[in-house]
C-alpha cells in the first residue's frame, strides 16, 4: 500500500477546479478543509464545485488533531521565528513568518510522518525539522 501523503489546499482547489481525482493516497487534514470551506464560501463556489469538493472530503481520510499535537506546531513556530535554539540554525533557511494555518498545515505533516505535497513556497523553511516537503 502506497504511503500516505498530505496535499496543501492549493493542490486540492487545483483538482476541484479541473473537476479530477486526487491520488488515492491522499489524506486531508481539518486545516486544509476549513481553508478549504472558507474558500469557496468567499469565492461564491456554485453548487458543482462545493458537491466535488464534499466529495473528496468523504473520500480521503482525514487527519484530526489532538493536544499533543501541540508539541511539532510549537517547534515549527519557534523555528520559523529563528527562536528555536537547541537545532542548530543555517543561516538563510529561515524564511518569512508563515500564517497560522501554514503552520498546522506543516505541524500535521510532522506529527503524521507524512510528505507534504503543495505548488507554493510557504513551506520552504521547516525542512531541516524533517519536515518532507514535495513540490508538485
Amino acid at each position: 500500500m502506497p504511503r500516505p501523503i498530505l496535499f496543501d489546499t492549493n493542490l486540492v482547489i487545483q483538482h476541484i477546479r479541473r473537476k479530477t481525482p486526487m491520488p488515492a493516497e491522499v489524506v486531508l487534514s481539518m486545516v486544509v478543509m476549513g481553508e478549504l470551506e472558507a474558500f469557496a464560501l468567499k469565492a461564491d463556489w456554485g453548487y458543482q464545485k462545493v458537491n466535488f469538493m464534499q466529495h473528496l472530503f468523504a473520500y480521503h481520510p482525514l487527519l484530526e488533531l489532538s493536544r499533543i499535537f501541540n508539541l511539532p506546531y510549537a517547534r515549527i513556530d519557534a523555528y520559523s521565528q529563528g527562536k528555536l535554539t537547541r537545532n542548530l540554525l543555517l543561516a538563510g533557511l529561515l524564511g518569512p513568518q508563515h500564517g497560522q494555518n501554514d503552520l498546522s498545515i506543516a505541524a500535521t505533516a510532522l506529527y503524521f510522518d507524512v510528505e507534504l505535497h503543495t505548488s507554493d513556497n510557504d513551506f520552504d523553511h521547516p525542512a531541516p525539522l524533517s519536515l518532507r516537503v514535495v513540490k508538485s
